[in-house]
């Protein structure tokens, strides 16, 4: 008898007007990528403290870190310190550079998004990562994994706080705006139209409302009631939607 899951899905409605579903992440996965990427970031961090004091102090820093001294405790620091930035701003640095993923979450096949669908800022990361601290409580990320768990999108405090999500890379539903136009309306719009509407949906991001509204209801114009596939009956809902309607 086969077994039909049914899985937990995010509703998008961006600011391009296009509605999609993202798959969320479970606890699970949560789990998966923060295991891995806490083995890589202590790796990381110490390898740095043992290759810093061989190469700069003949491992004999770790015999004298504790004395009374100032050069042994400007060693220490030396050290220590750059380990520390690694261990603990691993998160932030990595979810900006490689757009909300790190080397777990990328193995767990999972990335961070924002409730808008986009990948969050350094403002956003940064609050959720400091929020941490909060969630790693009382040990072993406890509060965090027991507000995963019963929250409705299996976000932890610091989700909730930043506005993030975690959710399944593999498991999109999307169709961009430029897609649907290249698939139903080549044949309904004229080329210099076409190419200006395909234009418009590469750039809409880089235009204010008031020119986004001025060419949606244009395109709205043009296209007419004469839409008969689903695409493109969809391309005009999301049309209107841009020019304010």
């Amino acid at each position: 008898m086969e077994e039909n899951q049914v899985n937990e899905l995010i509703y998008i409605n961006s600011a391009d007007a296009m509605s999609y579903t993202l798959e969320i992440a479970g606890v699970g996965a949560r789990s998966y990528a923060f295991v891995l990427d806490w083995h890589i970031r202590l790796l990381l961090a110490l390898v740095w403290i043992y290759l810093a004091a061989f190469l700069f102090y003949d491992l004999s820093i770790f015999s004298t870190m504790f004395e009374e001294d100032t050069a042994s405790d400007a060693a220490a620091w030396v050290v220590f310190l750059p380990a520390a930035i690694m261990y603990f701003f691993y998160h932030p640095i990595l979810e900006t550079v490689m757009h909300g993923t790190t080397p777990g979450k990328r193995t767990a096949g999972v990335r961070l998004i924002t409730l808008e669908g986009f990948t969050p800022g350094f403002g956003s990361i940064l609050i959720r990562n400091i929020f941490r601290l909060i969630d790693g409580l009382p040990g072993v990320y406890t509060i965090g994994l027991l507000v995963a768990i019963f929250t409705k999108n299996h976000v932890r405090i610091g989700d909730i706080a930043a506005g993030t999500v975690l959710v399944y890379e593999k498991h999109t539903d999307k169709k961009s705006l430029s897609e649907v136009a290249q698939q139903s309306l080549n044949s309904t719009l004229s080329t210099e139209n076409y190419d200006l509407l395909l234009e418009l949906l590469e750039r809409w991001q880089q235009l204010d409302k008031s020119q986004r509204m001025h060419l949606g209801q244009h395109f709205l114009s043009k296209i007419g009631d004469d839409l008969v596939t689903d695409d493109q009956a969809q391309l005009k809902t999301h049309l209107q939607k841009l020019a304010g309607e």
